[in-house]
């Protein structure tokens, strides 16, 4: 294929950096001299569970992909998805955990697996089938400007899938084609939900594991986490910041409703950082539940 993406220099020009970003970044490098605190330690070292999501890392995110890995390690052990969730269930964190998934497929992400391995990282890869595989490059660039809003990037294909689970990783499902939940009539929803796992379970062995596109609260909506749960998934995963510490109880699956951080593996390591501090100081028994939980 061709016209494809293959550097995130590529990405940044597609997107232009504009001025709200550059506000951003600075403050983040106000912000992130915490993380260099005598304090930050204690707070690294909190007994929870992280779950960071990547989308790509395309070869000049590389070495930062693998020193942000290395920098995790020191405080925090990896540990798989379903592990992840299961601890989260059972009220079983003990220490500082990191999970590690990422979202849309991109076959770039057999990439991040070979660092991913390098520190015995296990990830959760949450797809779209109807790109599995997808290689006209119409149709990519469609779909990765209309749904992604990103330039033209390579997806993975079923063999690519095949490697993943073999390695050890799982796959989770990210809808059919990347739908926007909170916009979409409640039973095309239900039927694109009940079809990606249906496909996926059929194609690959059980799938656990959803996350919805978008990620944002208001992406999304409690009868479409209720019929996450109806179709067979047994996690449901947003996009929003946060992390998970032990509740007061243990938890039923249908209830939990998976915080996220987004990470591009180009940004500053010590942002990256300053998130994780935030959510370890912040996190609270609320977290593991959908908004407004009573």
């Amino acid at each position: 294929m061709t016209e494809l993406t293959t550097t995130f220099k590529e990405v940044k020009k597609y997107k232009l950096k504009n001025i709200r970003g550059l506000v951003r970044a600075l403050a983040l490098n106000v912000l992130s001299i915490k993380t260099k605190s005598l304090n930050a330690i204690t707070i690294f070292e909190k007994p929870r569970i992280q779950f960071l999501y990547i989308h790509h890392v395309f070869d000049d995110e590389i070495n930062n992909f693998d020193k942000l890995l290395k920098l995790l390690s020191v405080h925090h052990s990896f540990i798989s998805y379903s592990d992840a969730v299961h601890k989260i269930l059972t009220g079983n964190i003990d220490k500082p955990y990191i999970c590690i998934s990422s979202d849309d497929g991109f076959k770039n992400n057999l990439i991040a697996v070979k660092i991913m391995e390098k520190y015995g990282v296990k990830g959760c890869f949450f797809v779209n089938p109807d790109t599995i595989g997808l290689k006209d490059i119409s149709k990519v660039k469609s779909f990765c400007n209309n749904r992604l809003n990103f330039p033209p990037t390579e997806f993975m294909d079923w063999n690519d899938i095949d490697k993943l689970i073999k390695s050890g990783h799982e796959i989770g499902s990210h809808t059919m084609g990347h739908i926007n939940i909170a916009e979409t009539n409640s039973k095309i929803v239900e039927d694109n939900i009940n079809e990606s796992y249906e496909i996926l379970n059929k194609r690959i062995g059980r799938v656990l594991h959803f996350a919805y596109p978008y990620g944002r609260f208001f992406h999304f909506n409690k009868q479409a986490f209720d019929l996450v749960f109806k179709a067979g998934f047994t996690s449901c995963a947003t996009a929003e910041r946060g992390c998970h510490v032990t509740a007061d109880r243990k938890l039923n699956t249908h209830e939990l409703l998976i915080r996220r951080d987004h990470v591009i593996c180009d940004w500053n390591i010590n942002h990256v950082l300053y998130f994780i501090l935030n959510n370890a100081e912040k996190a609270s028994y609320q977290t593991n539940f959908y908004p407004n939980h009573d």
